[in-house]
C-alpha cells in the first residue's frame, strides 16, 4: 500500500476512498436491517438515517432477500458494485484552469469495466447486469441532491420517473450506495443539513418506488403499440415504442391522464414530428 501511495497518489486517494465507502455502506445497511436498536446509536448521522428511512426496514429487507443467483445475495453484490463504482476515476482524471477536478465519464466507462470483471469472476449475466446498471447510474443521487441543497429543487416527477426506469429494482441500491458515497467523501466535514438533504432524496425516491408506484414509478399504460398503430394509422416500427414511452412519461409527470389525452398527445408529437428522431 506504501508503495501505491507513493507512485500513484490519485490511485491511493481512490482506493482510501473506495474502503471508507465500504465500511459506511456496511453502516447504512446494518442500521436499516430489521431489529436494530436505533436507541443505542450515538452516532447523529445513523440517528437521522434511521428516523427518516427506517420505516422501509421490512421492503429493504425483502430487496435484499431475492437474489440474482442462489450462491450469492444481495448484499454481496452491492458491496462489489460499492468496490468498484468509482475503479475508472484514475484514468479520467483532469484539472482545469480554475483548478476544479473533474472525472468526466467515470461513471459510464466504470460500469463497462465492472461488468467485464463480473464476468471474469464468473458472476451470472443478471448479476452483471445489475452492476453495469449502478456503477453508470451511481452519480444521479449525487445531481438529486445538489440541485435540492443549492436550488431548492426537489426531484421532479418526470425524474422520478427516469430514475426508475433506468434502474430498476437496483434503484433501492443507488439509494444505498448515494449514501454510502457521501459519508466516504465527506467523512471530515459533512454536515447534519447535507446528510438531511440526501435522506430526503432517499425518502422521496422510496416513497415512490413502495408507497405509492402506480402515481409516477410504474403509472398504468393508456395504449398498447397495436391500439397506436390502428388510431393514428402508422407503421409498425421505432416511433411506435417512441411514442409509447413519451407517453407513459407524461403520464408520470400528471400530464396525462387518460386514453383520450394520450391519443392526443401522440396525434401532435406525430405533427411537430418529435418521433422522427427515434
Amino acid at each position: 500500500m506504501k508503495g501505491v501511495e507513493q507512485s500513484e497518489p490519485h490511485v491511493y486517494e481512490v482506493w482510501t476512498h473506495t474502503l471508507s465507502v465500504l465500511d459506511y455502506l456496511d453502516q447504512i445497511v446494518s442500521a436499516l436491517r430489521i431489529g436494530y436498536n436505533a436507541e443505542k446509536t450515538n452516532d447523529m448521522f445513523t440517528g437521522l438515517l434511521t428516523l427518516r428511512l427506517g420505516r422501509f426496514r421490512e421492503q429493504i429487507a425483502n430487496h435484499f432477500a431475492k437474489p440474482l443467483n442462489v450462491d450469492r445475495s444481495m448484499r454481496s453484490l452491492l458491496f462489489f458494485a460499492a468496490l468498484y463504482h468509482d475503479v475508472c476515476k484514475p484514468g479520467t482524471r483532469t484539472v482545469e484552469e480554475t483548478g476544479r477536478i473533474r472525472f468526466f465519464d467515470h461513471d459510464v466507462k466504470g460500469a463497462d469495466v465492472a461488468a467485464e470483471r463480473a464476468h471474469a469472476f464468473n458472476l451470472s449475466n443478471d448479476e452483471a447486469e445489475r452492476l453495469h446498471i449502478i456503477i453508470k447510474n451511481h452519480m444521479r443521487m449525487h445531481s438529486f441532491a445538489s440541485r435540492m441543497e443549492h436550488k431548492n429543487q426537489a426531484p421532479s416527477r418526470k425524474a422520478i420517473y427516469r430514475f426508475f426506469r433506468d434502474a430498476g429494482e437496483a434503484g433501492i441500491d443507488l439509494i444505498l450506495l448515494g449514501l454510502a458515497d457521501l459519508r466516504g467523501t465527506r467523512a471530515q466535514d459533512l454536515t447534519l443539513e447535507t446528510w438531511t438533504v440526501y435522506l430526503d432524496i432517499a425518502r422521496i425516491l422510496l416513497e415512490n418506488y413502495w408507497e405509492r408506484p402506480e402515481e409516477i414509478v410504474a403509472p398504468p399504460r393508456l395504449l398498447d403499440g397495436h391500439e397506436l398503430i390502428k388510431e393514428l394509422n402508422i407503421k409498425s416500427g421505432p416511433v411506435v415504442g417512441h411514442l409509447l414511452e413519451l407517453i407513459r412519461e407524461n403520464q408520470a409527470a400528471g400530464k396525462i391522464e387518460n386514453r383520450g389525452q394520450a391519443l392526443a398527445f401522440a396525434r401532435e408529437e406525430l405533427e411537430k414530428g418529435t418521433s422522427s428522431a427515434a
